[in-house]
């Protein structure tokens, strides 16, 4: 591959040599409009299945894969499994109306799919949750779908089209178990006061009581609201979930606090290996355009490696991760509604940043006093402590003595983690980002409100590009998204349609200019090359 050009500089000879072909070529637009026909692999539409007597599934929620290759889809009222091709093999409903009356039962009003989940604990086995049936969850047979095997206990998810995110990580004792974070919105449940709004549930089936399934096993495995929360129907909206290092993640937009108007974006997190969830904490993350404004409301993140230049411009450590978050700005004055506009932007945060906000929160939280506490979540409390913060506060909030006081109950940190945006973009509303590594690039797949996919070239900490929008479909694309990095194959979910994508498409190009552009133009496709004795475009 010598003779092949990359994105790094020619050398001279060859420069010169295809200088005329490239200069003629060359085309300073920063944005590609890609046809979806040179990348659409396969694809699933939402059928229209439903008899005049039953709700139309109006549209998708959430999408699986398993181990053997079958591809699962949520949908409302629906659920699918599909061939690794996309075709389907089977559908069941998940609204029965046979069901005794529950507070919410299926017939008053849709199922949405609230959780789907590949259950890594126990063969051929898939987690499913709705809105209805007081947000219980089914556990049902990879193979076949129409088979329910047990039911969960309920108040698992939450309501309707109220946002929930979950997976499955470690938990006490080095069992997996479910976590989970839901919308509270006080509508699907006879007993407020037993809806979390974090919980991690067992995966273990108690052979006395088979309906324990996801049951957390004590009360501190669970986070509520306090009262004046409830009666506000203080609003939480989570985008994602992630784990690292013990702890598992999430990531959502609110009110600051139960006294504020100002919406923020937050992460929080909780240890896994804890006896509770006492040591969660929560911290504040700031979006700024260039030019001071704030993006207030995230709409969806990833947790993953950077590549080498852009792990560079950050400077990063070896191995160390980074967040990277696509946020919106707000309906009306900036801050005051949690109505996402079209003017998006994508901010990256490196989980050192992270980390040490984290531990302010910790140290302030245990020296420094109630300013620290979270007013809407029940039993939080600050100390004034003037002892040195230990590692194992994080997980067990208790002095490392015989006596094990308590030192605090659900941390908040005061300043935010700031960060400028790397791209914006005015009349475009991001809905999901995922990010691929090509060589030493760093690549954002991100969909849009529109149905559309952008490929956005992170070229450092402070520049990036969108070199090629694809249309996908007419309908938003949803947060779920995977990549299987051996194969460059991209699965996208929008409301109607799942869609199998290859991840570039070398061949649409015929000059080495439309291919690689120039530094001074900055366009190309990071995923190409030229190949300057075939005179043709070939995979980096």
């Amino acid at each position: 591959m010598d003779s092949c050009r990359r994105h790094s500089t020619l050398p001279w000879a060859i420069a010169l040599t295809w200088s005329i072909i490239c200069v003629n070529a060359f085309t300073t637009s920063a944005e590609r409009l890609g046809d979806l026909s040179d990348y659409e692999l396969a694809s699933f539409d939402n059928p229209d299945i439903l008899d005049k007597t039953q709700r139309r599934a109006s549209k998708f929620n959430h999408f699986a894969l398993s181990d053997h290759g079958d591809v699962y889809v949520g949908a409302v009222n629906w659920l699918y499994r599909l061939e690794s091709s996309l075709k389907m093999i089977q559908n069941v409903s998940t609204c029965d109306d046979s069901r005794p009356d529950s507070v919410m039962p299926c017939h008053l009003t849709n199922n949405y799919n609230k959780i789907l989940v590949v259950d890594s604990t126990r063969p051929n086995s898939l987690i499913t949750c709705g809105g209805v049936y007081d947000g219980i969850c089914q556990l049902r047979q990879l193979q076949d779908i129409s088979n329910v095997m047990m039911e969960s206990v309920p108040n698992v998810a939450g309501f309707e089209d109220a946002s929930t995110v979950s997976m499955i990580a470690l938990g006490k004792d080095g069992q997996e178990m479910l976590y989970v974070a839901v919308t509270y919105t006080g509508e699907n449940v006879n007993d407020q006061g037993n809806f979390p709004t974090i919980a991690r549930r067992t995966l273990e089936i108690n052979r006395y009581d088979q309906s324990s399934l996801l049951s957390a096993i004590q009360r501190d495995d669970s986070i509520f609201f306090n009262d004046p929360a409830k009666h506000t129907i203080f609003s939480i909206k989570y985008v994602a979930a992630f784990a690292h290092s013990g702890f598992t993640y999430f990531v959502a937009s609110q009110k600051e606090d139960l006294n504020s108007a100002q919406f923020v974006t937050k992460m929080s997190r909780v240890c896994q290996c804890g006896p509770n969830l006492d040591a969660y904490t929560e911290i504040t993350l700031q979006c700024s355009g260039s030019d001071g404004s704030v993006y207030s409301l995230v709409q969806a993140a990833h947790f993953g490696p950077a590549g080498p230049d852009l792990a560079a411009s950050l400077g990063l450590h070896a191995d160390e991760q980074v967040v990277y978050t696509v946020f919106a700005k707000n309906q009306g004055a900036p801050g005051t509604s949690d109505v996402p506009i079209d003017h998006s932007a994508l901010c990256v945060y490196r989980m050192t940043d992270i980390l040490a906000a984290f531990r302010e929160a910790v140290r302030g939280c245990i020296q420094d006093g109630n300013t620290y506490s979270i007013n809407y979540l029940e039993g939080s409390f600050c100390s004034t402590f003037g002892i040195p913060i230990l590692d194992r506060y994080f997980c067990i909030p208790l002095t490392d003595d015989a006596i094990q006081t308590p030192l605090f109950q659900y941390a908040k940190g005061i300043a935010p983690v700031p960060t400028t945006a790397i791209i914006e973009l005015p009349g475009t509303l991001m809905s999901s980002i995922i990010i691929t590594i090509e060589f030493n690039h760093t690549i954002a797949l991100i969909g849009t409100s529109r149905g559309d996919l952008l490929k956005v070239h992170m070229e450092s900490s402070t520049a990036s590009r969108l070199y090629e929008r694809i249309g996908v479909d007419t309908s938003p694309v949803l947060q779920d998204v995977k990549v299987n990095e051996s194969t460059r194959v991209l699965l996208l979910l929008t409301e109607q349609k799942l869609v199998k994508l290859r991840e570039e498409n070398c061949g649409q190009y015929t000059t080495c200019g439309t291919c690689i552009g120039t530094d001074a133009g900055n366009d190309g496709d990071p995923y190409c090359g030229w190949c300057t004795l075939k005179r043709r475009f070939v995979m980096e």
